[in-house]
């Protein structure tokens, strides 16, 4: 079913962990820092699934003031990885994740972890379930340009140059459109995971071949 695959990688949030996170807190994190900064943001136009930095940028700059970006970049990115790590102690793996890890190696298989979260967050949270020395590569948001992180296929093409492969010897297991967007516009193979916040219905409508588990670690069974 998956010949030629030599990594297996897993989203973070919903998918490898059940985790508890503040996502009120996390969509209104640049809204508030652009606007204590005096950017209007309602103003701004978001058009993706996830809303870009692009358009703060491009307001700056026209605005003449585009020296101030970084600096609110890091604002928002700080914000963000300070909500991810509010609640970290309360992240639990879903049944057979952790185990799975291992077997994966030992059928000679890579493993990564590519999520949405800052790297600082994934770390943490692979280093509270005992698994990070498992895996080969973690990549998060602030890996590069924050609009290159999920569900851009840039993200995917990143993990991939970590893992030493290619991406479509990549098998990537999400819980979301992002996770599914990202591995699929980049050439990736991909199992919706029905443990977060898709249901087999959901991905079905999405994509009518999609496979999908119960939990990620299910995958050993596929391979």
């Amino acid at each position: 079913m998956f010949e030629g695959i030599e990594a297996v990688g897993f989203d973070l949030d919903g998918t490898f962990l059940n985790t508890h996170v503040d996502y009120g807190r996390i969509d209104r994190a640049d809204r508030n820092v652009c606007l204590a900064h005096g950017i209007p943001f309602d103003e701004l136009r978001f058009t993706t699934i996830k809303r870009l930095r692009a358009p703060i940028l491009d307001w700056l700059r026209e605005h003449g003031r585009e020296d101030e970006f970084a600096g609110i970049n890091k604002e928002i990115d700080d914000e963000l990885t300070a909500t991810e790590l509010e609640y970290i102690d309360e992240a639990r793996p879903f049944p057979r994740n952790l185990e799975c890890v291992d077997i994966l190696k030992r059928r000679g298989l890579k493993v990564g972890l590519l999520t949405r979260g800052s790297q600082l967050y994934g770390e943490t949270a692979l280093r509270k379930m005992g698994v990070i020395e498992g895996f080969d590569a973690i990549v998060g948001r602030d890996y590069a340009c924050y609009d290159d992180a999920k569900p851009s296929p840039k993200a995917m093409q990143y993990f991939a140059r970590e893992l030493g492969t290619e991406p479509s010897k990549i098998l990537y297991l999400g819980d979301n459109r992002t996770d599914y967007y990202s591995a699929r516009d980049a050439g990736a193979l991909f199992v919706g995971v029905l443990s977060g916040s898709m249901s087999k219905e959901d991905w079905l409508k999405e994509d009518p071949d999609m496979i999908t588990v119960q939990n990620a670690g299910d995958i050993v069974d596929l391979l």
